[in-house]
């Protein structure tokens, strides 16, 4: 399938916006059992409430948007600088990189992570990270292939 050449720039976002385009890109990987307990409204608050207590933990914050030629939102990184919790020095922790279903594949993402990395080296910031699904292989595989590693394995067991 061929995509469309999709035009665009990179520019600095603020947390409101990034807060609506997040919960709607997020909304379909809520599971169908969360979906089930609180609904859309109860997801909506909740998800709030996260965003804007984590972005109150680090030390600094970005939010980076990608704009079409209207100023359409395309994608959204957010990145935070915290501590890293072994080695106690500044790291970059990449919260989330979302691009629109119809802007993939066009350099969206590539051009946010590029101003993620580049925002962290201009903090000192010598790593940068994040986590995803290992069921989302399609992500794991983008993110390997521009340079991540896995470093660290996260665990989960059901109760």
């Amino acid at each position: 399938m061929s995509r469309q050449r999709v035009r665009f720039r990179v520019v600095e976002g603020d947390l409101e916006r990034f807060i609506e385009f997040d919960r709607e890109a997020s909304w379909p990987f809520v599971s169908e059992e969360a979906k089930r307990a609180m609904g859309y409204e109860e997801y909506s608050t909740r998800h709030r409430g996260l965003v804007e207590r984590l972005y109150a933990s680090n030390i600094e914050n970005k939010i980076f948007f990608a704009v079409d030629e209207e100023g359409r939102l395309l994608g959204a990184a957010w990145v935070g600088l915290r501590l890293d919790s072994v080695d106690y020095v500044p790291i970059g922790y990449l919260y989330d990189l979302e691009v629109a279903e119809h802007a993939r594949g066009s350099g969206v993402g590539t051009a946010l992570l590029a101003a993620v990395e580049d925002y962290c080296r201009s903090r000192g910031v010598t790593r940068l990270a994040l986590s995803t699904p290992v069921s989302n292989t399609a992500a794991l595989r983008w993110y390997l292939k521009r340079g991540f590693r896995v470093a660290r394995v996260y665990l989960e067991k059901r109760l």
